[in-house]
């Protein structure tokens, strides 16, 4: 029997613990478990991914457009063996690489997935946006529109996509999944009991800020103190910024840098917390929120995320402007009257986010 051949593309730069090649590697790990199909990796040259007798990567991708040894192995690379593959799956936006990507997405539309991982949200557009309007008038839009499939991982994605295509019925919504460790049971009680954990990049996005003065309120109007710990990279002048701002609300004794984490440390440090808070202004899925809910966080989430189209017991939902995160956690903190959990009608079931049967939801778009 041949075995069917997919070609992942993901220009992406590979982070500890979390990052679209955590979705690629899971995803193709997946895909390979049942020896019927045959994946390759096509990624920068920095990428460091496991293979085994199914799986390969080539990292060959540049990361810099003044290599140009990269640039010529990648151009050719795709010519002798585009045709080979039955689907070719496209991860990411906006980088110079897709450029070198565009041509064949023309030549080889009818076997092409693009996937942009939330890249395209309005507000994400909007920083450096000359470059990317350049980017997406010389190549970014050619993947929209001659996909045969587009994935979104959420609802919300979905919504801010729509309006960029002409024909809806090409867009899939597929989420992320979980590790298979983090469905392994809970033994440890946590370690902290007043004492949040944040897990994610350490960006404006994420709007720290108003968690800061959240604490601050607390801290000196309510003679409670909150603690934050917060794991994570960023650039070092937005950390130093928070850590001005930390300093400015004298709240420097209740929160922690505590650094990046490692995939396989993740599980054991959410096991140490009760709670866990994600305030971003904006997100199209954020896998920490199932990681948290699924090691028994209670996890307080932004509205600009799409984690309010489910219901939980663990799950509250907050406004991320400034003084209502503060409303929020002292609701919860130090009020009998605690938020309700979300409201909808689709309770969340974990199990559904593991990899396997996302693989099967992906093998039906790809040969739709």
């Amino acid at each position: 029997m041949q075995k069917t051949r997919i070609l992942h593309i993901a220009p992406a730069y590979q982070i500890k613990g979390g990052g679209i090649f955590e979705v690629v590697e899971n995803l193709s790990t997946s895909q390979c478990k049942e020896n019927k199909t045959l994946v390759d990796i096509l990624c920068l040259e920095t990428f460091e991914g496991d293979s085994n007798l199914n799986k390969s990567t080539y990292s060959i991708l540049p990361s810099k457009v003044t290599q140009l040894l990269l640039i010529y192995k990648t151009v050719s690379f795709l010519l002798n063996k585009t045709w080979q593959y039955d689907i070719v799956h496209i991860h990411g936006a906006w980088s110079f690489q897709f450029a070198l990507i565009a041509p064949f997405v023309f030549f080889f539309k009818g076997k092409i997935i693009y996937q942009p991982h939330g890249l395209l949200c309005p507000i994400r557009m909007k920083k450096n946006w000359f470059i990317k309007k350049l980017a997406w008038i010389a190549y970014q839009r050619y993947f929209l529109k001659y996909s045969k499939g587009i994935v979104c991982c959420s609802k919300k994605e979905k919504g801010e996509i729509l309006p960029m295509l002409s024909k809806s019925d090409k867009i899939k919504v597929i989420p992320n999944g979980l590790d298979s460790e983090f469905f392994v049971e809970k033994l440890a009680k946590p370690q902290y009991e007043n004492r949040f954990m944040f897990l994610s990049q350490i960006i404006p996005i994420k709007n720290l800020e108003s968690v800061f003065y959240a604490i601050s309120e607390l801290k000196h109007k309510d003679s409670y103190d909150m603690y934050l710990d917060i794991y994570g990279y960023g650039p070092k002048n937005y950390i130093a910024e928070l850590r001005s701002l930390m300093n400015a609300l004298s709240i420097s004794e209740n929160i922690l840098f505590k650094g990046a984490i490692s995939r396989d440390k993740r599980v054991a440090v959410y096991d140490e917390y009760n709670y866990f808070i994600l305030p971003s202004l904006s997100e199209n899925f954020a896998i920490v929120v199932l990681e948290a809910l699924s090691r028994g966080c209670k996890a307080f989430v932004s509205t600009q995320t799409p984690w309010g189209e489910y219901s939980h017991d663990n799950l509250i939902m907050f406004d991320p402007k400034k003084f209502s995160v503060y409303s929020a956690l002292k609701s919860q903190l130090l009020s009998n009257q605690h938020l309700s959990k979300s409201k909808s009608k689709n309770e969340l079931d974990l199990d559904k986010f593991n990899w396997d049967e996302i693989s099967i939801q992906f093998n039906k778009l790809y040969f739709k």
